[in-house]
């Protein structure tokens, strides 16, 4: 069936463990262009029983229930002409539908995508991020890491920081939006604060 939903948004999944069923939510990281389906990324996390379940248990055909869609973390078309997207971790899931929707419907939207996860191995998506970034001359894609841990990296090193955000996200037109772990959302806004960017026009959500 038609499922609308806009980029951002997430949904609820009811899911039949062990010990029997629990509800968690997922970001949507497809794009309301594709009609019919929905994708969720799910990462292991150690006591996470739903996501455990769904990785070792899970197979095509199964039936979920699915509640939703859900939230304000949101983009819309329209709503802005320049967007600034910071992700940490796995909280580049609602992130990605935003770029895929905007590729994809080739909006004339400026956006930049400032995303840092732990080591490279755990930058999700990171090859498809490099295609988008290389075919939309309107997306940059930038990335950092905090911990290489011997992996092959070129990159950046580092948390996205003061530096990093001055450099690249000034545009006071901009919208931003943040997703990712802990206090990160609260400490990366703080620091767009400080460095002049209107409250109102900051977006935040962890996982």
């Amino acid at each position: 069936e038609e499922f609308p939903f806009l980029p951002g948004q997430y949904v609820d999944i009811s899911i039949d463990t062990t010990e029997g069923a629990i509800v968690a939510g997922y970001s949507i990281t497809s794009t309301p262009l594709q009609k019919r389906a929905i994708s969720i990324a799910v990462k292991v996390i150690p006591g996470a029983r739903a996501a455990t379940s769904l990785h070792e248990r899970a197979r095509v055909g199964d039936t979920f229930t699915i509640m939703g869609p859900g939230g304000g973390f949101y983009y819309q078309r329209d709503m802005v002409n320049f967007m600034v997207l910071i992700a940490g971790g796995v909280g580049i899931t609602p992130l990605m539908s935003m770029v895929r929707y905007v590729h994809e419907a080739r909006l004339p939207v400026e956006v930049t995508l400032l995303y840092s996860a732990r080591s490279p191995s755990e930058l999700a998506f990171l090859e498809e991020l490099k295609d988008i970034s290389a075919q939309s001359p309107n997306i940059r894609c930038l990335f950092t890491v905090t911990r290489p841990q011997g992996e092959p990296w070129e990159g950046r090193v580092g948390r996205i920081d003061r530096e990093m955000l001055r450099e690249h996200t000034l545009h006071k037109e901009s919208l931003f939006y943040i997703c990712g772990p802990g206090e990160m959302p609260r400490q990366v806004s703080e620091t767009l604060r400080g460095l002049g960017i209107d409250g109102s026009r900051i977006k935040t959500e962890r996982w």
